[in-house]
């Protein structure tokens, strides 16, 4: 019976993080609009003039902005403490689902 509730909370956890990490770039996004305009005007500037970027052309550059050093670069702790969030969220929420995995192929065995 431990066993399972330990399996059915990995699982739990391990999609949680997913979700954390699909969610993560909307508020460092959000943040970055709100207390930084001018960095954020760096991300959606396509360099065509007014025009900005939407859709998946903002999607492509905020994922190339969080793979970037430029959220450390701008040295705002909390919103450090996102970016890190969102980094290492999906490698948790991977390593969850592996160790469930490994439950589960261990108790057939």
């Amino acid at each position: 019976m431990i066993l399972f509730v330990v399996y059915i909370g990995l699982l739990l956890i391990g999609l949680a993080c997913f979700l954390l990490h699909a969610l993560l770039p909307f508020r460092i996004a959000k943040r970055l609009r709100q207390d930084y305009p001018q960095h954020w005007q760096v991300i959606v500037d396509t360099g065509v003039s007014g025009q900005s970027a939407r859709g998946p052309q903002l999607w492509l550059r905020m994922q190339a902005v969080l793979r970037s050093p430029a959220i450390r670069a701008i040295g705002d702790a909390s919103l450090t403490r996102l970016w890190r969030s969102w980094r290492y969220s999906q490698w948790l929420a991977w390593g969850c689902w592996i160790a469930a995995l490994a439950m589960q192929w261990h108790s057939r065995a």
